[in-house]
């Protein structure tokens, strides 16, 4: 089973409204970091690193990481969503 990972930060709308679309569904965990990067601890940053979207979550959030693939933005992930069903 593939893993699925929604990278948001805290105080971000567009991160609640994904959040919003997620309940219910056991299948993608969330992780939410600071919106602040320098508050970030050293397993936060790490895990950024390791799953690549240290460099995209400073720029936007949030990020669905789908076992590598990455759906970055709101309107993206709600597709994702709808056409996976």
């Amino acid at each position: 089973m593939s893993k699925k990972i929604l990278f948001s930060l805290e105080n971000c709308m567009k991160c609640t409204q994904t959040k919003d679309l997620l309940q219910g569904r056991d299948d993608i965990d969330i992780v939410a970091f600071p919106h602040d990067f320098n508050q970030w601890t050293d397993d936060q940053l790490h895990t950024a690193r390791t799953h690549g979207v240290f460099e995209d979550l400073q720029q936007t959030a949030p990020i669905l990481w789908l076992n590598g693939e990455k759906k970055i933005g709101y309107l993206r992930i709600r597709k994702w969503l709808q056409d996976e069903g």
